[in-house]
This record gives C-alpha cells, sequence and structure tokens, in this order.
C-alpha cells in the first residue's frame, strides 16, 4: 500500500484511539495543552490567508466581537481581574454573559449568509429573524446544549472533522480516504464495545481537580444525559460509561488536532508562515503551554478568546464541506433518476 497522507491519516486514527484507550482522562489534558493552542494559531493564520472563505467585509471583526463575548465573562471571573475592575463594569459583563450562547449561534448564521445569500436585504433579514430567535431560544435547555456546549467541542472537533475529511475524500476519490471516513464513524460504537481496564480507576490528584476546576467534568455530564447513561445529576470518575465517554472526548479532540498536522502537504497550511512569523507563532504556543503547565484553569481561561476564534473562523469551511459533500450526492441521485 502507497503511503500518503490518507494512509497517515489511518494510523493517526488508531494511535489516537490507542491511547485514548490507555489514558482516557490524561490525554485529553495533554492534547487540549499542547496540540491545542499549536493548532488555533496556526489554522487561523491559514484561514487568513485563505481571506476567511468568505466576502463578507466585516467577518473577522464580528467573529472578535463574538469570541469576546464568550472570553470576556469568564476573563472576568478571575479574582486578580476582577478586583480592578468597577462595579458597574462589572454589571455590564454580567448582563452580557447569558448571551454567550446567542453569539455563537449568530457568528454560525453569519457565515451561512455570507456563503449562500448574495442581496444585502436577505441577509438583514435572515439574521434578524435568526437574531431573534436565539433571544427566545437562549434560556432553553436544548438551544443551550446543542448550541453553547456541544457546537464548539464535539460537534467542531469530531462531526466538522469527519465532514472535512469526507469532503476532500470525494475531491480525491481515495479509497483509503473512504476508509478512514467510515472508520471515523464507526469509532463511537468501538468505543462502546471494547472492554473497559483496571487502570482506569488510577487518577492522579492533579488530574480529578484539573478537571473539577475547569469544568472539563461537564462535557461528560451533559453527553452522559444526552444518550440517556445518565439523569446529568452526578458525575463519577470511576463509572465505566464516564470512562466510555471520555475515552471518545479524549480520543475525538486528539484525532482532530492531528489531522490537522497531517494535512500540512494537502492544503499547504504552513507555505505563508515565513521565519518573523513562525518566531511568532512559535512564542505564542511555548507561553501558551508555560500557561497551562503554571495554572490549566488559568491557561484555558486566558486562551479562551484563541480558540474561539479558531472555532468561528472555521464556521465558513464547516458549511463549505456540507455544501460540497450534498451536492456530490444530490448529482448522484439525479443520474440515477436519468439513467
Amino acid at each position: 500500500m502507497k503511503f500518503n497522507v490518507d494512509t497517515l491519516n489511518t494510523i493517526l486514527i488508531i494511535v489516537s484511539l490507542i491511547l485514548a484507550y490507555l489514558l482516557p482522562f490524561e490525554l485529553f489534558l495533554i492534547s487540549y495543552a499542547i496540540l491545542g493552542p499549536l493548532h488555533y494559531i496556526t489554522e487561523i493564520n491559514w484561514i487568513q490567508n485563505k481571506k476567511y472563505f468568505v466576502k463578507g467585509k466585516y467577518w473577522l471583526q464580528l467573529c472578535i466581537l463574538f469570541a469576546l463575548i464568550v472570553a470576556v465573562p469568564a476573563l472576568v471571573d478571575l479574582n486578580i481581574v476582577e478586583s480592578y475592575l468597577s462595579e458597574d463594569l462589572l454589571n455590564m459583563v454580567n448582563n452580557v454573559r447569558p448571551y454567550s450562547n446567542m453569539a455563537i449561534f449568530l457568528c454560525l448564521v453569519i457565515a451561512y449568509s455570507l456563503l449562500f445569500i448574495k442581496k444585502v436585504y436577505l441577509r438583514v433579514l435572515v439574521i434578524s429573524i435568526m437574531a431573534v430567535l436565539s433571544f427566545i431560544l437562549v434560556n432553553e435547555s436544548t438551544f443551550s446544549l446543542v448550541v453553547g456546549i456541544l457546537l464548539p467541542t464535539l460537534i467542531h472537533v469530531y462531526l466538522f472533522t469527519l465532514l472535512f475529511m469526507w469532503y476532500g475524500t470525494l475531491r480525491k476519490n481515495s479509497k483509503v480516504g473512504s476508509f478512514n471516513v467510515v472508520f471515523l464513524m464507526v469509532i463511537p460504537f468501538v468505543i462502546y464495545l471494547i472492554p473497559s481496564q483496571e487502570s482506569w480507576r488510577k487518577l492522579s490528584e492533579y488530574v480529578i481537580n484539573t478537571y473539577v476546576e475547569s469544568n472539563f467534568y461537564l462535557l461528560n455530564v451533559y453527553v452522559s444525559k444526552l444518550i440517556g447513561a445518565s439523569d446529568g445529576t452526578n458525575f463519577n470518575f470511576s463509572d465505566v460509561i464516564t470512562r466510555k465517554i471520555q475515552l471518545f472526548i479524549s480520543f475525538a479532540y486528539t484525532y482532530h488536532y492531528l489531522n490537522w498536522f497531517s494535512k500540512t502537504t494537502v492544503i499547504g497550511w504552513h507555505k505563508n508562515i515565513n521565519t518573523r512569523k513562525l518566531i511568532f507563532l512559535l512564542v505564542i504556543w511555548i507561553s501558551s503551554i508555560a500557561l497551562y503547565a503554571y495554572n490549566f484553569k488559568l491557561g484555558l481561561i486566558l486562551l479562551l478568546f484563541l480558540s474561539f476564534m479558531h472555532v468561528f473562523l472555521e464556521f465558513p469551511i464547516n458549511i463549505i464541506s456540507i455544501r460540497e459533500i450534498s451536492k456530490h450526492y444530490f448529482a448522484k441521485l439525479n443520474n440515477v433518476k436519468e439513467n
């Protein structure tokens, strides 16, 4: 078999799954702290070089605004920051806090509008209607779960990665690429079927405290409730279902990052990084790792803006992938009908 990027990704899926199986909680922290920041900055740089994949004049500024709406309240919660702010400013931030989910949803709607709606007045109409709808739904539990919790996490790292791979496979007509797409699809079922292991019960105090302090355990709780494995009120690090869910989360995040770095020669995200920019990106990356090493929660909060910026800026690519996959299969369906 010829070794190429598709073959490499087969190996990366297997390696990510094995590591997640051996270290379901630890691997997530390692990947998030080390691979995560490097992914954010290199992908943002690539998207910038691609003109953000949309023609909207203020797309970047809107992404910055929405990322600030999400990130600033978390920053203000830090005691050192809160102590320097006036009561009026704190009240203003607290008033904005409930609308972070609305910001995420509107960012996705605007990305769709910029890609598919040509007339400005129709864009304004669609965005306005969706803004009112999201305002009404902002405190609704399903809206909060899907938009506020799953969209920037598992939908981003698993579903959108799967769709981007699928789109790339259709363009190249690669058999190994097609295998990888199917392989990635069945991973949740593989995780469900594989047996648990005794070493899962042995977690260090640092790992447990980090998950609790950073609220990472909440994603596990929400997924558990979503699939009907629990009522969402309890979390036990030793529970088998909890470990299986965390295995999937760790796999999804780790492979999402590794998949990005494996595509260097395919999409050429490294080509526009000159020496000066490389040094700048390395400084940000090393500083980010140092922050996580010093205090994981502090690193998470200080990098939240960067994390959401890369999620928001990626929305157009995600939507384009869905469009191209749909077009491919609709064209096939039409050919079948004609024949």
